[in-house]
């Protein structure tokens, strides 16, 4: 059986007789979203922060690590104070932080990213008096009441600057309130635009009084690329953007809990009154925030090494597994992009069935003891995500539908998310290699 809470694998043998546990080695995963942790040790953790937070953080990312992060930290120099729907010195102080690095000035904690989106959306929109976008489970149209218009032509691929002009071009009755850019875009593995376009996207909104919202679930693992490219950090990219959204459980591993940032205080006062209104202003959010404020501290800064890992581990990678190629001559292990951006991508596997490859990985996993991938799921052709987009559209569209793609027999060509977290950031660049060498191997022996 399989102890999830460690990680190990436990079986049990018999000897004379009596049944005696031992531990196999333990499983190791390669693409995570978060190391799995008993919830009384995350408890515990928040406690220990609140007491002292200097001192946790001494113990935890030590003393040079401080000095060297310096004033990105937000290191509380007064015993931490819990707040009262909402409101609390030391809340407030975090909420002015967040926004003062991103070249804002005022900031507001949200329970959850939708809720911090929705508010954003819909203030926006009041204030121009139109109607927009966001996308979860269609809430901005049942609870909203807001429209929502797709950019770009291309499923799954960012939208041109080109194309997003032509929509700022419209006469301005039919220009939306507001465009949400998410930077970078998940669902095209982190692909992003350079700084330059989103300079040309920020000027041609404001020449068209379009709002520019962006949407930063995962700003804080592509800011390593913007400094790489351009030089640019958080607060020059959020220059660019009228308000901005960021994630504080993705990447940063806070408890859950989301910022919507401002240059303007009437937004943020317009945002609170909705999310009161969604139930979010609830009698504390002490808990969420606070171990958020630890996460932001423990964290911030280690992405640019998390990017270079996840560099490295994937030209590495492309070259052990070269050599493998499906029947059409291409690769069969990809990445998207080739260089990721980030810490975060896509691995491709080519050539074979969704059932071929979990096969493969599942032999891998019992015999090596490392999982390459979790999920998996089927690349669709542009007419199957059309044909999907309008399913997601429909007046009976239900929260099933949302599911990434089920993979039919025809189906060669799947994807996976690999994200390089603290944990597997300490794993040898060779044990990916070693990983989806042996898949290959896998899926080949399988063939034969």
């Amino acid at each position: 059986m399989t102890d999830f809470s460690s990680g190990e694998v436990v079986a049990v043998t018999s000897t004379k007789g009596v049944e005696t546990p031992h531990k196999e080695p333990r499983l190791t995963q390669l693409c995570m979203f978060e190391a799995g942790e008993p919830i009384d040790l995350k408890l515990a953790r928040t406690a220990e922060y609140v007491k002292d937070p200097r001192e946790y953080l001494v113990r935890t990312i030590g003393e040079e690590t401080i000095k060297a992060r310096g004033d990105v930290l937000c290191i509380p120099n007064k015993p931490i104070e819990g707040d009262f729907y909402g409101t609390s010195v030391s809340k407030a102080h975090f909420e002015t932080h967040i926004a003062k690095l991103l070249g804002k000035e005022h900031g507001l904690f949200f329970i959850t990213g939708v809720q911090a989106q929705l508010a954003a959306a819909k203030a926006h929109c009041e204030k121009a008096n139109k109607e927009y976008q966001v996308a979860e489970n269609r809430a901005y149209k049942e609870l909203y009441h807001l429209d929502r218009v797709l950019l770009g032509s291309i499923p799954k691929e960012l939208p041109t600057v080109e194309e997003i002009q032509k929509v700022l071009n419209l006469p301005e009755a039919e220009r939306p309130a507001v465009m949400i850019l998410e930077i970078p875009n998940r669902v095209c593995a982190c692909e992003t635009y350079t700084f330059e376009q989103l300079q040309q996207i920020s000027s041609a909104c404001r020449s068209a009084s379009v709002a520019l919202h962006m949407d930063g679930a995962r700003l804080w693992e592509i800011e390593p690329y913007y400094q790489a490219t351009a030089g640019k950090s958080f607060a020059d990219l959020g220059a660019l953007f009228d308000s901005v959204y960021v994630s504080m459980y993705k990447g940063l591993g806070g408890a859950t809990g989301a910022f919507l940032l401002s240059n303007y205080p009437d937004f943020i006062d317009d945002a609170k009154i909705w999310q009161r209104r969604a139930g979010g202003n609830a009698y504390s959010l002490s808990y969420y925030w606070i171990d958020c404020q630890r996460a932001f501290n423990e964290h911030i800064g280690t992405f640019a090494s998390r990017r270079d890992k996840m560099i490295a581990v994937s030209k590495k990678v492309l070259k052990a597994t070269s050599a493998y190629k499906a029947k059409d001559g291409d690769p069969v292990v990809q990445f998207r992009p080739s260089v990721p951006n980030c810490c975060s991508t896509h691995i491709i596997f080519h050539g074979f069935t969704n059932d071929e490859i979990i096969a493969a990985r599942n032999k891998v996993q019992k015999e090596k003891y490392v999982q390459a991938f979790g999920f998996l799921r089927p690349k669709m052709s542009n007419k199957r995500l059309s044909e999907r987009y309008k399913v997601l559209a429909a007046p009976k569209f239900s929260v099933s539908d949302q599911a990434g793609g089920i993979a039919t027999a025809t189906d060669l060509t799947h994807w996976t998310e690999c994200t390089i977290i603290p944990v597997t950031e300490k794993l040898e660049d060779g044990v990916f290699v070693d990983a989806y060498v042996e898949l290959c191997k896998a899926l080949f022996e399988a063939k034969h």
